[in-house]
């Protein structure tokens, strides 16, 4: 996949890079506190969806860059962080809205999906840190 006749994966691998971090951020924010949820939650919902459909890209199209140019070692290491950050991504994807409209309805529902809200962004944060600088490593060198 190109685009300018450029490989289109190091290309929106720089957006999962910034909105899987700034969208788990902001879901632990508006876990923690009422007042963010209230005025943001939705706002880190969009969020939240455009880091999972950027590390879902970036993972299509790291396949098929993978696929055109082959697999080192060090590609490998990079492809199994960035499948698993897909899964993170995704859920707090889907669990943030459900937790925003559970909220008001039921006070268990919410803590449960809260909870796992909280798993996914961390969950998510430390994959992304894993497979930016296992792909970097990949790219430059040690």
């Amino acid at each position: 996949m190109d685009v300018f006749g450029l490989p289109l994966h190091p290309l929106v691998v720089h957006a999962a890079v910034v909105l899987v971090p700034l969208a788990a951020l902001g879901a632990l924010l508006v876990v923690a506190f009422a007042r963010v949820r209230e005025r943001y939650g939705w706002l880190v919902v969009a969020f939240a969806v455009a880091a999972g459909a950027s590390a879902i890209v970036a993972r299509l199209s790291g396949e098929a860059l993978a696929a055109q140019r082959g697999l080192g070692a060090l590609v490998v290491s990079h492809r199994t962080w960035g499948e698993l950050t897909v899964y993170p991504a995704v859920a707090l994807a889907l669990l943030l809205p459900v937790g925003l409209l559970l909220q008001r309805r039921s006070r268990t529902g919410w803590r449960v999906v809260a909870g796992l809200s909280v798993l996914a962004a961390v969950a998510g944060l430390v994959l992304i840190g894993l497979t930016g600088h296992s792909g970097a490593v990949a790219v430059w060198g040690s």
